[in-house]
């Protein structure tokens, strides 16, 4: 799988989801494929990230820890994507859905492009909470995705899909408390104490 072809399927996905994802159901892709497409797709918001809290928000003094912050908030948003796919597996039984990790971790690899892509909305604080909507939009995709690459019957597909928001929104929310601590511990480490949200400046700069 090379860049080309993943930023063509995540076109796709969002322009036509429901036939890309018809059109993507028997293609056959290993686990590193995944992750390379989620790289890809990730990348977006690693870049809001940096360019957001590094230059726009904190300003270039937090360069080193936007790049930071970016680099683990990165990392842990594919970890959490990838352990939603587990998690979203394990569940299929309990749903009359036979367990296919593969088809799994397509469907939340193509349910998050969204909002991964949206990502980049975190350069400019005003405008961050559009990345919701990539969220709301992939929520759309995880729906429609789950009697297409699961054989969910139709009659078990609104349950598993609430049970898929659920634990989504555990995931995530532990995953952004852990990044919202992360980014509260490395201001306190370079204001020595001093935070002011709009225009600080540590008293050792006054």
């Amino acid at each position: 799988m090379d860049i080309m072809k993943v930023v063509n399927q995540a076109k796709d996905i969002i322009f036509n989801p429901k036939g890309t994802i018809n059109k993507l159901k028997d293609e056959k892709i290993t686990k590193q494929d995944l992750l390379f497409y989620l790289i890809i797709v990730g990348f977006p918001t690693f870049l809001g990230t940096l360019i957001g809290y590094g230059f726009v928000w904190g300003g270039t003094q937090l360069l080193g820890y936007a790049f930071l912050l970016a680099i683990i908030t990165y990392i842990l948003i594919i970890i959490g994507v990838i352990a939603f796919g587990y998690i979203l597996n394990m569940l299929a039984s309990s749903f009359k859905t036979k367990q296919n990790l593969m088809q799994a971790m397509k469907l939340v690899s193509y349910a998050a492009t969204p909002w991964l892509l949206a990502g980049i909305f975190a350069i400019y604080p005003a405008i961050s909470l559009i990345s919701l909507l990539g969220g709301i939009y992939g929520l759309y995709i995880l729906y429609i995705g789950i009697p297409i690459l699961m054989g969910t019957p139709k009659e078990q597909q609104m349950p598993y899909f609430i049970i898929g928001i659920v634990v989504y929104i555990i995931v995530m929310g532990v995953i952004f408390f852990i990044v919202g601590w992360l980014w509260t511990q490395l201001l306190w480490s370079f204001v020595g104490g001093y935070y002011y949200p709009y225009g600080y400046r540590p008293p050792f700069y006054r």
